[in-house]
């Protein structure tokens, strides 16, 4: 899973295997370890009892729920993401974005890609038609 932070929004990308454990209503989780002692953990958990997408930072972990029949559909279906502008005041509000990732059309050599999603812009996707 990618985390991607800019100005006030936080985007999540989830590779095949990731969305496929979201079907299953169950939490993806990754870190991020800066030195011996600095981890930032950011999840995504699947949850029952929630209305809607919320963020949440707390103990060094950005929490990203979703309610879980919105997370199956998402990922049982070819629904690519999921948006939510997350109002936290009158004059403060957080844009929060689940997207399955799909390969790159120019290859990152240090980039390894096979569990991401096919492109459906791809030159291979053209070519089977």
């Amino acid at each position: 899973m990618k985390l991607r932070i800019n100005n006030n929004s936080i985007r999540l990308r989830l590779t095949q295997t990731e969305v496929e454990k979201i079907a299953k209503e169950e939490a993806v989780h990754q870190t991020l370890q800066l030195g011996e002692k600095e981890v930032l953990r950011y999840s995504l958990v699947p949850e029952k009892d929630v209305d809607c997408i919320g963020a949440n930072i707390k103990d060094n972990e950005i929490l990203v729920k979703v309610p879980a029949p919105m997370s199956t559909k998402w990922a049982t279906t070819d629904e690519v993401s999921l948006r939510h502008v997350q109002k936290e005041s009158t004059n403060h509000e957080s844009i929060i974005l689940i997207e399955k990732d799909f390969q790159c059309l120019h290859k990152r050599p240090d980039e390894d890609e096979r569990d991401n999603f096919p492109n459906p812009h791809s030159m291979e996707d053209y070519q089977k038609c």
